[in-house]
């Protein structure tokens, strides 16, 4: 990483840090807290309504999904050994997973006060929904308890910003698409974003490079060393949604070829037009100079010849 990267990282992580409020202790003297009741059998005690109104949506990365898998799948087998009758909820006990963009995949969770649960799909078969039902319902919950997001501007680096929360869904708020549509009307539509774990969202609003390559390389930092990594890729907003940003470039750069190809295919038929137009004005003039339009001397020397050939007249 490049010396410009660290003070970026730096600021980046204070920013952050900044952000987050410690937990609250337990004043001394007070008695010790209840024991936490049997989470497997807490989370399956919920009601449907009640799971559905707890559906989230968690961004992850492709690569971390086995191990999103594993998880689940001990989760499930909790449930299955604790429960007498552990019933839909480890019937299918593969992971509930949509497409994003690039290498990120959206899962879901329960967001309980007893813990988080992921989604499988014998629990989403069970409340009668497929992936797109879950996916609306869990963006609709998102965006009634969590929709609401504040920015900040990183101090010495003002033309970066990063999401404040501590919730562990800053992530989940890059798939409440209006609401950076809303934002795009005081940045404007120029947002380049890095999403390196679910609880850093990091963004600018300019296309600088080298401001681009020192956002790119704190994401690819981050992503490395925090936990709960998603990313190591930019987005670019776009009014139709969130695009690689490398694949933004890409395509840009191909439009202004095509353009510029447009352009000068164009001038070249203007060119190539007047040209032929020219050759053919030059090669009437020559077609009616050898055919029926005499040269000038000649026609003076035919009007002489002519008029020799009249009978002279006598003066009076």
């Amino acid at each position: 990483m490049g010396r410009k990267s660290f003070p970026l990282l730096l600021a980046l992580l204070c920013a952050l840090a900044s952000a987050q409020q410690p937990a609250a202790e337990a004043p001394p003297g007070s008695a010790p807290a209840a024991a936490p009741p049997d989470k497997p059998a807490a989370l399956a005690a919920h009601s449907p309504e009640e799971a559905l109104a707890a559906l989230r949506p968690v961004l992850i990365g492709k690569r971390y999904l086995d191990q999103a898998r594993k998880r689940l799948a001990v989760q499930l087998a909790r449930l299955g050994r604790d429960l007498e009758e552990p019933g839909p909820w480890v019937d299918d006990n593969s992971l509930a997973v949509n497409g994003f963009v690039a290498d990120v995949q959206i899962m879901y969770a329960l967001e309980f006060e007893e813990g988080a649960q992921l989604v499988s799909q014998g629990m989403m078969n069970a409340w009668g929904m497929d992936l797109e039902r879950l996916h609306q319902r869990a963006l609709a919950n998102l965006d009634r308890t969590q929709g609401e997001f504040a920015i900040k501007q990183v101090g010495k680096l003002p033309w970066l910003y990063v999401i404040e929360t501590a919730d562990g869904y800053a992530a989940s708020r890059v798939l409440l698409h209006w609401r950076w549509a809303e934002l795009t009307l005081k940045l404007g539509e120029t947002l380049v974003l890095g999403m390196p774990t679910r609880d850093v969202v990091v963004f600018t609003a300019t296309l600088e490079p080298e401001k681009i390559d020192q956002l790119r390389e704190t994401v690819m930092t981050v992503e490395r060393y925090q936990g709960r990594p998603v990313s190591r890729q930019l987005f670019q907003w776009t009014p139709q949604g969130w695009q690689e940003y490398d694949i933004f470039l890409q395509q840009a750069e191909q439009q202004r070829r095509q353009q510029g190809q447009q352009q000068g295919g164009g001038e070249g038929k203007v060119v190539e037009a007047a040209a032929k137009a020219e050759a053919d004005v030059a090669g009437q003039a020559a077609d009616a100079q050898a055919g029926g339009q005499p040269r000038q001397e000649d026609a003076g020397n035919q009007h002489r010849d002519q008029q020799g050939d009249q009978p002279l007249q006598h003066r009076q």
